[in-house]
């Protein structure tokens, strides 16, 4: 389906071999006005194919009748009638079908909704309850009974489709809560705005998880790593939206230049901030996360703490606002 939508498409070689043929009489000239017509249609259409060619080869795929050996791939209402204080798991790829082993193990009803036509014909074989179906359109979560659901959860990167699902369910269910997986923190504020009761940052996740994990080894108490765990994410994960990007930028899934970031100012004799506490140096719109002084690193230094030669003072904060709090310090 994807080779065929893209070879769908004319081009200007196809003008030639028209006016080739009208020329010498191969072909008559009112169907060669209906050819030209639908050369220059499928140039128009050309962007759009290309943009949406995998949605739109999954969508032709999956419309074809399944063959009689095979599980159904749609959903359908007598189906769904079936469907009560169940999980709703938008995409079924790897983290989505994490999710829905673990609710297997603990016997939570859950329906699953993918547009990979092969991967849900072989998740509907092997007899999990997974379906054809955009998550992003009302109508579908209306099919898995989105009105009598007790979590949404939303396992895909796609944020338009995300903020899609959460006008849907937030129309129809304001109360229920809605699980959201986001490859960083850049978008955590927007999916919240649009109703997102949890924001799952990935990659903020998989630190948290080898932080965990290297405490642990350290021989550090479990109920203190995960206090410590669950005051990261109630605190939205301040510790680890903190670091130093460098120059090619550290964290890959965000370009160099956006967003918040941590970095160093080095007080020199002459600079403005010498004698002064970080009170009095105007520091607004910044956090001082820490102060070295001769080799010695204070965390979340006071406000009246009186700044001296040589001191580094670490800030954090956006690029404008770091700029600004530079400038006041030196």
């Amino acid at each position: 389906w994807r080779t065929g939508l893209l070879l769908a498409v004319g081009g200007e070689f196809g003008f030639v071999l028209l006016a080739i043929a009208l020329g010498d009489g191969s072909i008559d000239p009112a169907v060669g006005q209906v050819v030209l017509t639908s050369v220059l249609f499928s140039m128009i259409a050309a962007p759009f194919l290309i943009r949406y060619n995998h949605a739109l080869a999954s969508r032709l795929a999956g419309a074809a009748p399944p063959k009689p050996d095979e599980a159904p791939l749609h959903i359908d209402a007598r189906t769904a009638d079936g469907f009560r204080e169940h999980v709703i798991i938008c995409g079924f790829g790897r983290i989505g079908q994490g999710v829905a082993h673990f609710l297997d193990e603990e016997r939570i009803p859950f329906v699953a909704l993918d547009l990979d036509p092969a991967r849900v014909r072989e998740a509907h074989l092997a007899g999990e309850p997974v379906y054809y179906g955009d998550s992003a359109e009302g109508d579908i979560l209306d099919a898995v009974g989105v009105e009598r659901a007790r979590l949404v959860v939303v396992s895909h990167e796609d944020l338009a489709a995300a903020l899609k699902v959460l006008h849907h369910v937030r129309r129809r269910r304001p109360e229920l809560p809605v699980m959201v997986r986001t490859r960083d923190e850049s978008h955590v504020d927007e999916l919240r705005a649009a109703g997102a009761t949890e924001v799952v940052p990935e990659t903020l996740e998989a630190g948290m998880m080898i932080a965990s994990h290297a405490l642990l080894l350290l021989a550090v108490p479990l109920s203190r790593v995960v206090r410590r765990m669950r005051d990261q994410r109630s605190g939205r994960y301040r510790l680890m939206r903190e670091f130093f990007r460098g120059e090619n930028g550290l964290d890959e899934s965000q370009p160099a230049g956006d967003g918040d970031r941590l970095h160093p100012v080095l007080l020199s004799a002459e600079s403005a901030a010498v004698g002064r506490t970080l009170g009095e140096c105007g520091l607004d719109g910044v956090v001082v996360t820490a102060l070295v002084r001769q080799g010695q690193r204070r965390l979340s230094p006071a406000p009246d703490t009186r700044l001296e030669a040589g001191d580094a003072v670490v800030l954090f904060g956006s690029e404008e606002d770091l700029r600004r709090a530079e400038r006041a310090l030196l």
